[in-house]
């Protein structure tokens, strides 16, 4: 089941820790089994036992596996595991790369059509709810924590991109973004941390809603492409900085329609 590790560009531990991975999502692994002893283990993956110490820990903090003292490391309960997904996706550069190419393929066009059919009282709605957004973080600081700031910052985020979707009038979008939202949780959070990007990502609604309330489909597709673009870079670059390597692709502008 265990196979020998082979040194790539990724670390060893986080390729213990994808291997692993892969044996709970196919059920080869399976909640409650014993996983072997670190020296086991390392003998069968061909690495030391710190490396597998370290993806027990990582994959332990993600309640992907239960560590317990004396006893061993077993395979955490399914609902536990299906509540860190999203964490665990945000730490694929693949799984970030698909994600946003499908926020691009469905908000890009999103945007556009909420600038053509949305009623004028909600994309009004949008400009005003985004700029209060905008006031209250960046010019009245409102804010007494940084974990009340950042819950707001997290929830106003994800409205703002549901209410562009609302606006295209597309019910299968609504759902399908609705649904993206648990994928997003982590990347959202993260983002959140990164010195400059909160600022940066009101900015970019700022010219969505204005692109919207002024009914300029193409503006609004373009500017929602950016702001995309922009808040993928940012996480694969961040990454990079903590040690995951990426490899940052070019992508071109959607086609005007």
């Amino acid at each position: 089941m265990f196979k020998s590790i082979n040194e790539e560009r990724k670390t060893f531990s986080r390729k213990v820790v994808d291997h692993i991975h892969e044996l709970l999502a196919s059920g080869q692994l399976k909640p409650g089994d014993k996983l072997p002893s670190e020296r086991e283990l390392a003998e069968m993956m061909n690495v030391s036992r710190p490396t597998i110490r370290e993806a027990f820990k990582i994959l332990s903090a993600m309640n992907l596996l239960n560590i317990r003292q004396g006893h061993g490391v077993f395979v955490a309960d399914h609902s536990a595991r299906l509540d860190n997904l999203a964490s665990y996706l945000f730490l694929q550069t693949d799984t970030i790369y698909e994600l946003f190419e499908v926020r691009k393929m469905i908000e890009t066009e999103s945007a556009a059509k909420a600038a053509k059919r949305g009623t004028s009282d909600f994309l009004e709605q949008i400009y005003e709810t985004t700029r209060d957004c905008y006031n209250k973080v960046i010019v009245e600081q409102q804010f007494q924590t940084k974990e009340e700031r950042d819950k707001f910052l997290s929830e106003t985020d994800q409205q703002f991109h549901l209410s562009v979707a609302e606006a295209a009038g597309n019910e299968v979008v609504i759902r399908v973004m609705t649904n993206l939202i648990d994928l997003l949780r982590e990347s959202r959070m993260q983002s959140i941390k990164i010195p400059g990007r909160v600022e940066q990502s009101l900015k970019e609604h700022m010219l969505i809603a204005e692109a919207l309330i002024q009914r300029n489909t193409k503006l609004a597709r373009s500017r929602m492409f950016e702001h995309l673009s922009s808040v993928e870079r940012t996480l694969l670059l961040e990454l990079e900085l903590e040690g995951i390597p990426v490899s940052l692709m070019e992508e071109s502008e959607p086609a005007d329609q």
